[in-house]
């Protein structure tokens, strides 16, 4: 870069002149360890209520560690001592296991928690959940979809700090570098910005069904299960192809409203479920997939809800002796799958095709479209 560029706008669109952005960018000192920690506890002390919007009145401004999956009901079903297996993503974690995610036994008071509700609002709202019988209504239904919902937002409200992170991960490199990790941050970027903006509307509608209490706008596909399932989950993902490979949605496409679909996996007085859920506006491809998915028995369809929870979310949790009980081979493929979704590996688009596996994870007995 010649002298007369100092005063133009960077190349990388930080919007600051190349003077005060990349110029010399090669001699700075590269990111740090103690760099990376300190981002890693700023992220970690984002606390939100995320329905303070609906009931500015009644928040109590006390957030809490409010569990995704219910510790009292699911997460104390499925612990041995005190504890169950999962994946807890960290930069330090990153770096002490080279790059890696792996699984590693957590107390349940830590499993499947974000600072997401304020005292009043997580005890009032999900109360039908943790206070009643798990009977699998419309109402108990909806709001584990809504719970999972929330804590995906408040993740992906915290990736743009990600981005920022990524865009300083080229101090100290060659030009040729600086170019290709800014572009990797500027895609990833985009990518969050477009989630957001869906998300933003996908909660204003669970919103209006949360306050309307009218279920007709969700949908459900229930898999009653007949032991307590050996991994719990609660997310919500676009589905990008269906248990054949098939493609369903292209990610990244600015003009497109992606379909999302909600899925959990709860345990309850010996037994369990596993549910998805999605507007009924979003048939189209939500549809589709759980069609993909029924094609297949009931066993094939425990092991492929298997395959799917590890590819696209980290808020899985597993019994420690399921864990354990695994062999080596079936240990790496769900190991393999943890970094999938991440800015590290892409969806393969066979993610979700029988991999060989057996994993014994979920025993059906009932199947039912809700």
């Amino acid at each position: 870069m010649g002298n007369n560029n100092r005063n133009k706008p960077c190349w990388c669109g930080s919007g600051k002149k190349f003077k005060k952005c990349h110029l010399n960018r090669d001699s700075q000192d590269s990111l740090t360890r103690g760099d990376l920690e300190q981002y890693s506890k700023k992220q970690n002390s984002k606390k939100v209520c995320s329905v303070s919007n609906l009931f500015p009145d009644k928040c109590s401004k006390k957030i809490i560690n409010a569990h995704t999956v219910s510790k009292s009901g699911s997460l104390k079903e499925l612990s041995e001592k005190g504890h169950v297996m999962g994946a807890k993503p960290s930069l330090s974690g990153f770096i002490k296991n080279n790059g890696k995610l792996t699984l590693e036994k957590v107390g349940i008071n830590r499993a499947s928690t974000f600072t997401g509700f304020c005292s009043v609002h997580d005890k009032e709202i999900f109360s039908p959940l943790e206070d009643e019988p798990i009977v699998l209504n419309d109402q108990q239904l909806f709001l584990l979809a809504y719970r999972g919902m929330c804590r995906e937002i408040f993740h992906k409200e915290q990736n743009k700090g990600t981005a920022n992170l990524m865009r300083e991960a080229d101090r100290g490199q060659d030009e040729f570098l600086q170019h290709a990790l800014q572009g990797q941050a500027s895609l990833y970027d985009q990518g969050v910005d477009l989630a957001l903006r869906d998300l933003q509307y996908l909660k204003s509608e669970m919103d209006s069904i949360l306050l309307d209490q009218d279920y007709s706008k969700i949908r459900h596909y229930v898999f009653e299960l007949s032991e307590v399932p050996k991994i719990q989950v609660s997310a919500m993902v676009v589905p990008e192809m269906d248990f054949h490979g098939n493609p369903l949605q292209k990610l990244g496409l600015q003009q497109y409203k992606y379909d999302y679909i909600f899925f959990n996996c709860i345990s309850y007085e010996g037994r369990g479920c596993f549910v998805f859920s999605w507007l009924t506006e979003d048939d189209k491809h939500c549809s589709k997939f759980i069609a993909s998915l029924l094609e297949l028995d009931d066993h094939e369809i425990a092991d492929a809800l298997v395959r799917f929870c590890y590819s696209f979310s980290e808020n899985t949790w597993a019994s420690p002796s399921w864990w354990d009980s695994l062999d080596s081979s079936s240990q790496q493929s769900i190991t393999e799958r943890l970094l999938q979704g991440t800015p590290m590996a892409a969806h393969p688009e066979d993610c979700l095709m029988d991999d060989g596996h057996s994993y014994g994870a979920l025993k059906i007995s009932k199947k039912e479209l809700r």
